[in-house]
This record gives structure tokens, C-alpha cells and sequence, in this order.
């Protein structure tokens, strides 16, 4: 299992890119198909830009979503990026 940690920093690997804003479902495309992004997930692939830490990322995700728990961002999102990590659609920078 490959686990992201924090103090990783992350991009789309190559081939992998979001649909367009306004798409009638948000999907990450991928070589092997399309992901459906649900909730805060494009926001969170969206922040990855190659040079944010993942701990940068919660940060801005916990400002943007005050009235949430934090501990629950951090977890989610940390769980969400190892998911794509594993299937090869994200890389270090």
C-alpha cells in the first residue's frame, strides 16, 4: 500500500487531467477511463499543482470549509489522494 504523508507534494501523472468546469458530471480522465469526482474531490485535485504540500492542501480545505471538522478533512483527503495514488493518477513532483 502506498501511503501519502503530508509533507508530500503531488501532481496528475501524465495522461490524467479533469474534465472541463461546467461537464455535466466532474470526472477525472484517466488512460483507463474516467474517475466521477463526488463532494470536495475536484477541489482537492484541482490544488494539486506540483508544488503545494498535501498539509498546505488540508489547510486551505479546512479555511474553505470551516464549519466541517478538521480532523475529518485531514483524514479524507489524505485516504482520497492514497486511493489515487495507488492507481497510478498521481506522482511526486
Amino acid at each position: 500500500m502506498i501511503q501519502v504523508s503530508p509533507d508530500s507534494v503531488l501532481r496528475l501523472a501524465p495522461g490524467c487531467r479533469l474534465s472541463d468546469h461546467g461537464a455535466p458530471q466532474d470526472l477525472l480522465l484517466i488512460p483507463e477511463g474516467a474517475l466521477r469526482m463526488q463532494g470536495p474531490a475536484r477541489k482537492i485535485v484541482e490544488l494539486l499543482n506540483g508544488e503545494r504540500s498535501i498539509r498546505e492542501i488540508i489547510e486551505q480545505l479546512q479555511h474553505h470549509y470551516a464549519s466541517e471538522d478538521a480532523a475529518r478533512i485531514e483524514t479524507e483527503t489524505l485516504a482520497l489522494l492514497t486511493r489515487l495514488r495507488e492507481r497510478g493518477v498521481l506522482e511526486s513532483a
